[in-house]
């Protein structure tokens, strides 16, 4: 299974009806492949429609090219509150959300950070209180939503 080929896959038929990849999560469900795809748009947000129609669509693009013939499971569903960031155009979306950050090896004897993100310069992320991450140090990224946050969630 080539999961560059998979990823690239899904995010171009994501791309055709207007929502972004934001993470896909490989696992196994009964025996057999389970591929989490999580989506976004920057308008609107993922409904539940939403995500039964991309499910048929990509569910149509993993049939289409062969990528698992012995059966699958699909879960396509939005990132959440706590989504995660990977990419340079993430944290420059999300400036001035509060992130939580864990690094791949500690920095000043700790691996995980907090504080708000500030944007991403030079190829790395800029949080508040002076801190600052190469991508590619970064083991995992994520909004960390305040609780005022989630209360205008419900």
């Amino acid at each position: 299974m080539d999961k560059t080929k998979i990823e690239t896959e899904v995010a171009n038929t994501l791309d055709l009806s207007g929502f972004e990849l934001v993470d896909i999560k490989y696992g196994s469900h009964n025996g057999k492949p389970l591929l989490q795809v999580f989506v976004d748009r920057e308008q609107g947000g993922v409904t539940l429609d939403d995500c039964e129609a991309l499910s048929e669509k990509v569910g149509a693009c993993l049939d289409m090219n062969n990528f698992y013939e012995n059966g699958y499971f699909l879960e396509v569903s939005s990132p959440g509150m706590d989504r995660v960031l990977k990419k340079e155009k993430d944290f420059k979306r999300f400036a001035g959300r509060h992130a939580k950050v864990r690094l791949k090896l500690p920095l000043n004897g700790s691996r995980v950070f907090y504080g708000d993100i500030s944007g991403f310069e030079n190829g790395q992320v800029l949080l508040t209180g002076d801190l600052k991450f190469k991508l590619e140090d970064i083991d995992e990224a994520r909004l960390h939503p305040t609780d005022d946050e989630i209360l205008k969630r419900k």
